[in-house]
């Protein structure tokens, strides 16, 4: 892609993000408020190697409830590039590796622009105290994390667009083991996602499957539904995620925020994703 096309698709993501959401570039977005704020019928369901579609005729967005929410997160975001870069109808198969079609690569690039404009990634490497050049796979981890990205999304999107990291650096993360570095975080041998948060983190909610943990620098208080469950160690403070709802947390009076917690691998319509469990009744 030339310089000048990528420039008109790093604009038009600014602008949708702005437009739809209000959100300023320097703030991660949730791409499913987004695809609900344009009005799009957006919906997760079960579909073997399918990753997502983008149905330009009846404004739906259709998600694959199989894949990790990092890649739904992201192919949400591509499909809304897909309409935003007037490409129509498109259906987007599981890939081994990326498409060599152009408007593909296009929509790939609007979703992280859209997702991870320049600033916001300058900015929460700042607030984190870590320099693109010292990045290590915990760091790169988590990162991707509050971004709501895959591990390897942020990455290739820090070399590769962004420019802030070297070929060699990126190779060096990109061969990092996923469940070394959660077992590094959390000290748990988990295949969920772990999420470690800290001050740091703020303008945005924690979004999270049932199984998913939060590893904290502080004790954590729960304002709301208890759906999570305290697990902490002599060493770390733990909360696992046990049920879906919405529940707010803070360490004090320093920082809060909300935390959404779906089922996992939920199917059905994005309004219904982090609705609460009724309790059976006795």
């Amino acid at each position: 892609m030339d310089k000048i096309r990528a420039a008109q698709i790093t604009a038009k993501a600014l602008q949708t993000r702005k437009k739809y959401l209000g959100t300023a570039p320097h703030l991660p977005i949730c791409p499913y408020a987004l695809c609900e704020a344009m009005g799009f019928d957006l919906r997760f369901f079960k579909v073997p190697s399918f990753e997502g579609m983008y149905v330009a005729e009846l404004n739906k967005v259709l998600i694959s409830a199989e894949r990790p929410e990092g890649r739904k997160r992201f192919t949400c975001s591509h499909e809304i590039g897909h309409h935003i870069l007037g490409h129509g109808t498109v259906i987007d198969e599981m890939l081994a590796h990326g498409s060599d079609n152009q408007e593909e690569q296009e929509a790939d690039f609007f979703a992280s622009m859209l997702l991870m404009p320049s600033s916001a990634v300058t900015r929460i490497l700042n607030r984190y105290q870590v320099s693109a050049e010292n990045l290590t796979s915990i760091d790169a981890y988590i990162l991707s994390k509050y971004f709501g990205v895959s591990y390897k999304a942020f990455l290739i999107h820090i070399y590769s667009n962004l420019h802030l990291i070297t070929y060699r650096q990126y190779q060096n993360l990109n061969n990092a083991k996923l469940p070394d570095i959660r077992r590094s975080i959390s000290g748990i041998n988990t295949k969920n996602q772990v999420f470690k948060i800290g001050s740091w983190w703020d303008e945005k909610s924690i979004e999270m499957e049932v199984g998913d943990i939060i590893v904290a620098t502080a004790s954590l208080s729960i304002d709301g539904p208890m759906i999570l469950k305290e697990t902490s160690t002599e060493d770390l403070f733990i909360y696992e995620a046990i049920r879906p709802g919405i529940t707010r947390v803070s360490d004090g009076d320093e920082w809060s925020c909300f935390t959404k917690i779906s089922r996992y691998k939920f199917q059905g319509l994005y309004q219904y994703k982090y609705e609460e469990e009724e309790e059976d009744e006795e």
